[in-house]
């Protein structure tokens, strides 16, 4: 059983959905102390992302 990311630390490396059905995205690397840089797997966009919104976005394998 996974345990759940609750720092910006335990973020990176992950990959997660934005939301229930959204797309995959891998996080990449912290940005500042509010955001994170992630990429969408399947469009291979960046973005930097809330912290906040990654954490309670759904971890998938």
């Amino acid at each position: 059983m996974k345990t759940a990311a609750r720092t910006t630390d335990d973020l990176i490396g992950t990959f997660r959905s934005f939301g229930a059905d959204g797309p995959v995205y891998e996080v990449i690397r912290k940005v500042g102390d509010e955001k994170v840089h992630v990429i969408v797997v399947q469009t291979g966009e960046e973005l930097d992302y809330l912290v906040s919104r990654a954490l309670k976005d759904p971890e998938v394998d």
